[in-house]
């Protein structure tokens, strides 16, 4: 069923008439705010800032050149309007493209982002977020940033998967396209693969890419969604709290990932700064000398003189703790201390806690021959080099690696409470961040947008700080005292190479009640159109597909054929210039190369080329391994390249539905070489399904893969030969499917309630009523709106109606709204 809207106003009245309860009509659901719970998960981390008093709260600051990274909603639209994108087309491009800008490959030496301490979300600890991987880290392998691509895709209201393919990842968009069709669309979003079909025009499809243009595209499986963020990166920020963020940093990673020599990433969608970590700095100076510095601990003080950091009497111990909280990593953590002692009997102690003040280790007790007045520098941050296998050193107990901490002061006088006291403290948080994420200028006008919640008699002050043309260090400080507020800051230069950030600053001051005002303003300088970006393709290369004005005249593709020079890129071009010219010299390669990737290359050519001429070709190399020579190199009979070969043809004859093709796809895969861990596996088993309708040899090779008659099945094999089974239609197969609507694996779930419905299962209908009220996930409602409306379940009106009413995202409500109208045909008497 495929995603669209209909309006139930044809069909609702009968439907209501004829079922009860009665509908209430759901209309159009609004569109998806940015905190709706479907996407926004409790926040984890790094939590509400604990303090007595008032503070500035979901601070933030943007501006209209870079996208908003304070969510994944944000980021997507800004990524489209920036790219000035209007279909689905340019705008999946532009969210692709930006991520792209943000992310850099990691160092295969140290891997991806690792949390050990803050939160396993995998094995190992590997971020899997997208909010963090943006803003924190901007470092991830292909997984991690498929996800980022998903969760943005999925937060603008659409359909969005990560797919595997062999050892890789890519990401799953789904949208419609300018002919009116919906299709799974593939981005290959850290080696930088997209492939057109031949107009240009559009992505290929996910199966497409078998029958267009193979690139080691033998199967696609989806994976489970990850949970929606429960990151959050808005700012707070105490009356002298502020926060200095640079586009470089200071040699404090948490951990130092990026790969320096391997952008992935054209040098022109990097601008003017280097592949590196970030740096922000964290200060918090509390005014002792102001009454209201006590508003800024994480609660009363405990036996403290009145308005100072001194005890009320000798002999009793006093303490004031203060609770510190970031939305990026904590690489490093200090306390400078102007204190007097008077002797070693007066203590003076600094304390530790890392789970919000349950419980405290002690971090740093005054040396006895420091005393008088000092100032001191007490370090309480130990750290431990951070990689994919490094764990924690035992007992480790530390601000690194956290996005919060809690530190108490304890002071203990001998004779008179002003012998032990503290006149002055400060707090210094260094954390680590993606500083390609920050709201950097560009040339010409910028208008910055600061947003959040200001208590009363509370200001943010902003400090721009950037190289131009016109100057270096060049500043821009802007006091805001009612949010949001928008102003403008002018760069010079007319490249995006020629305005440098150097850093952005956010502190929160006392107001004066004069205003939103800017303090210092930059230079006047002459006032440019920055230069359009160029075509997302020419940044696309790692798929070596060939843009249209770079193929050769057939002429010469076919001499360079004939003579096997350069010979995967000759058979890219054949495939896309689809000439029949070259269909006899790309024949010889499929039959004599054995490079698995040249020969699967020349099936797609031949098939492209000339679909009636092809048949006979592909249909021998299928049934008859000895006709072709086959790689051997792992596999020394050549068994496993010939099941690969014939699992790309195995797409190609579902696609034009040769039905004589569907034999050799059933023994290919109860060959010994199709292994169940095995991607072509995989693909075997999508094509059986797509030719497999009504077919009792088909049905049977499905239920031997969902019972494990053979071997035992990865679960993938499972979730893809559970969607075939719906796809060949045989009742018999219900009972061995049944089993797996249980799975937690969600694709397998997911598949078997779909066949399940096609099939018929009534039993199932409850199940997909409960479904239909699943927050975390939607394809759980989608699946269940589309299966129900297989079933024509007229006792779960009432439920659909309600999920139209809450639904925020328009594929879901498109596929309740047709599940009720197929429910309708089914009940209500033709006229």
């Amino acid at each position: 069923m495929l995603p669209r809207f209909n309006s139930l106003l044809v069909v609702g009245c009968a439907l209501a008439a004829l079922l009860q309860p009665s509908i209430v009509q759901a209309g159009d659901a609004p569109a998806p705010s940015r905190d709706a719970k479907y996407w926004v998960a409790p926040e984890r981390t790094p939590g509400p800032l604990r303090c007595a008093g008032p503070a500035a709260t979901g601070v933030w600051v943007s501006c209209d050149r870079w996208p908003d990274g304070s969510d994944l909603r944000r980021f997507g639209e800004d990524a489209i309007r920036l790219c000035g994108a209007r279909t689905d087309h340019e705008k999946c491009l532009a969210v692709y493209r930006w991520i792209r800008r943000w992310m850099i490959f990691p160092d295969k030496r140290v891997g991806p982002p690792t949390e050990k301490i803050a939160g396993r979300h995998h094995k190992r600890g590997f971020v899997d977020q997208g909010l963090k991987q943006l803003n924190v880290y901007g470092v991830h392998w292909c997984d991690g940033q498929v996800r980022v691509m998903e969760a943005v895709w999925r937060a603008l209201g659409y359909r969005a998967e990560k797919v595997v393919r062999g050892g890789h990842t890519i990401a799953g968009c789904y949208y419609q396209d300018y002919d009116g069709q919906s299709r799974w669309h593939a981005l290959d979003v850290s080696h930088s693969g997209i492939l057109f079909d031949r107009s240009g025009r559009r992505l290929l499809s996910l199966d497409e890419l078998s029958t267009r243009y193979y690139n080691f595209y033998y199967q696609w499986i989806f994976c489970p969604h990850n949970a929606w963020d429960d990151h959050r990166m808005e700012l707070s920020l105490r009356p002298g709290e502020r926060l200095e963020r640079v586009w470089g940093n200071w040699g404090k990673p948490y951990q130092d990932n990026a790969a320096r020599d391997d952008a992935k990433v054209p040098a022109c969608e990097r601008g003017p700064y280097p592949l590196d970590y970030g740096n922000g700095r964290w200060t918090y100076t509390p005014d002792l000398e102001e009454p209201g510095w006590m508003e800024g601990l994480a609660g009363p003080p405990v036996a403290m003189a009145a308005g100072k950091l001194q005890p009320a009497a000798p002999g009793k111990r006093a303490s004031a703790e203060w609770d510190f909280r970031t939305p990026y990593i904590i690489s490093d953590a200090q306390v400078r201390l102007c204190l007097f002692r008077r002797s070693p009997e007066d203590r003076i102690s600094l304390h530790l806690s890392v789970d919000g003040g349950e419980s405290f280790e002690p971090v740093w007790q005054c040396p006895s021959e420091l005393t008088g007045r000092r100032d001191v520098i007490v370090p309480v941050c130990e750290k431990f080099t951070v990689t994919g296998e490094a764990e924690p050193p035992e007992g480790f107990h530390s601000p690194f690696g956290r996005y919060d901490y809690r530190l108490k002061l304890v002071l203990q006088a001998e004779r008179e409470p002003a012998d032990c006291r503290v006149d002055r403290i400060s707090f210094e948080t260094v954390a680590q961040q993606n500083y390609f994420a920050l709201p950097q200028l560009q040339p010409g006008r910028n208008r910055i947008t600061v947003r959040g919640s200001l208590p009363e008699n509370t200001a943010l002050k902003v400090t721009y700080v950037w190289d131009d043309p016109q100057g270096e260090g060049r500043k821009n400080v802007t006091l805001v005292e009612t949010v949001p507020h928008t102003y403008e800051i002018i760069a010079a230069g007319e490249r995006w190479e020629d305005c440098v950030c150097k850093s952005i600053a956010v502190e929160a001051v006392a107001a004066t009640g004069e205003g939103n005002r800017t303090l210092i303003r930059e230079i006047p300088s002459p006032i440019r159109d920055l230069l359009p970006m160029r075509p997302v393709e020419e940044t696309a290369t790692a798929w070596y597909q060939p843009r249209g004005d770079q193929l050769p005249p057939i002429d010469e593709l076919v001499d360079r054929l004939e003579r096997r020079k350069d010979l995967r890129e000759s058979v890219c071009a054949a495939a896309m210039l689809a000439d029949a010219r070259a269909f006899d010299a790309v024949k010889r390669i499929a039959y004599e190369v054995d490079d698995p990737r040249v020969k699967n290359q020349a099936l797609v050519a031949l098939f492209v080329m000339d679909r009636r001429r092809a048949r006979p070709v592909l249909f021998d190399l299928a049934a008859h391994k000895d006709r072709s020579h086959w790689d051997t190199h792992k596999n020394p009979s050549g068994d496993a390249a010939w099941i690969a070969a014939t699992t790309v043809i195995g797409y190609m004859a579902a696609e034009a539905g040769w039905q004589e093709f569907l034999p050799l796809l059933i023994a290919a895969l109860e060959h010994p070489a199709a292994t169940p861990h095995w991607g072509p596996r995989y693909g075997l088993l999508r094509g059986i399904g797509r030719l497999g309708h009504g077919d009792e040899a088909a049905a049977e090779a499905i239920r031997g893969v969902l019972t494990d008659r053979h071997r035992d099945e990865h679960t993938d094999a499972k979730a893809v030969a559970a969607l075939a089974a719906g796809q060949i239609g045989d009742p018999t197969l219900i009972p061995a499917l049944r089993r797996y609507v249980d799975s937690s694996y969600e694709p397998l779930k997911h598949h078997a309630a779909l066949s399940l419905s096609i099939l018929g299962d009534q039993e199932l209908a409850p199940t997909l009523r409960d479904w239909l009220r699943v927050i975390g996930d939607e394809n759980y409602r989608g699946v269940a709106a589309e299966a129900l409306g297989n079933l024509r379940d007229r006792d779960s009106v009432a439920a659909l109606t309600a999920a139209a009413a809450a639904e925020p995202l328009p594929w879901v409500r498109d596929e309740i709204h047709e599940s009720l109208e197929e429910i309708a045909r089914a009940y209500i008497p033709t006229q």
